[in-house]
């Protein structure tokens, strides 16, 4: 019996000879960018699971990636104590798979790392300072460097291809009950809260998270009514409960097969092609 990992890296292979065979319809072929719902490491994540339905992906997404790294480029070296920027490494990578295998889509999941990651607690205020506990004018001012982030992934992909279209979701309201990923990394969002003591989950965290999400979900609608061709997946409030969650902020696989059903609809109705009949 194939083991979990196995299935991943010949689903993988199987994308590989799919996107390079005549055979395969336009509308078969993705490419993706993304972070850890693209590229869940020991679950069926997303791509697997839409792999399976019958689509040719052609996967650059990469557990704990951030929207910065993917654009721009925040990865780097120091050399005799001279710091070096690497590059937009992953976006040029992005480019050269649409350039090479023309594909009808192109997915990105983006952003949940620069909200929930290293990030999140600059925009909480401790309980006992009296403050508002959300830091809003902060996070407004953040969402308009991520909007821009993404608008610039959107241009450069059209700028290869104008007929593709974009597809991206904005996640689901994340739960702070501590859980982590097999005891490995996480938790992301119960310890920033922690240090601020805003420590209610009904009263203080969930209304925090729900201004977090549905702010960068607020961009994501911009964009879709300001560009034709790219295309907001509103997945909020599809899991509103812990068990349906692998953790924190990942869900799980069940979860991420309901996720890949619903970005196939979408694709099926912009496309008219259906690669699973």
């Amino acid at each position: 019996m194939a083991t979990l990992a196995q299935e991943k890296m010949e689903l993988e292979q199987l994308s590989e000879m799919m996107l390079l065979s005549k055979k395969t319809k336009h509308e078969q072929k993705l490419v993706v960018e993304g972070d850890s719902w693209f590229d869940y490491p020991l679950t069926k994540d997303i791509i697997d699971h839409l792999r399976k339905m019958g689509y040719a992906i052609k996967r650059h997404s990469k557990h704990g990636d951030t929207l910065e790294n993917m654009v721009f480029g925040s990865e780097y070296s120091i050399r005799k104590n001279v710091a070096i920027n690497n590059g937009d490494r992953g976006l040029q990578e992005v480019l050269t798979s649409v350039r090479i295998y023309n594909p009808r889509f192109v997915l990105f999941s983006a952003g949940g790392n620069d909200v929930v990651g290293s990030e999140f607690e600059q925009y909480l205020n401790h309980k006992n300072s009296g403050l508002k506990l959300f830091k809003e004018t902060n996070y407004n001012q953040n969402l308009l460097v991520m909007k821009n982030a993404i608008e610039q992934f959107l241009i450069r992909i059209w700028e290869v291809d104008p007929g593709i279209d974009i597809l991206m979701d904005g996640y689901d309201y994340a739960k702070p009950n501590g859980t982590t990923y097999l005891g490995i990394s996480g938790p992301w969002v119960l310890p920033g809260f922690a240090k601020k003591n805003i420590l209610n989950r009904e009263t203080e965290q969930e209304p925090i998270i729900k201004k977090l999400v549905d702010g960068f979900n607020g961009i994501l609608k911009e964009l879709d009514a300001a560009y034709e061709r790219f295309h907001h997946i509103d997945l909020r409030g599809v899991f509103p409960d812990d068990n349906m969650w692998d953790n924190e902020i990942h869900l799980k696989s069940q979860g991420y097969k309901k996720v890949a059903d619903i970005y196939h609809r979408k694709m099926e109705q912009i496309a008219g092609f259906n690669p699973v009949v």
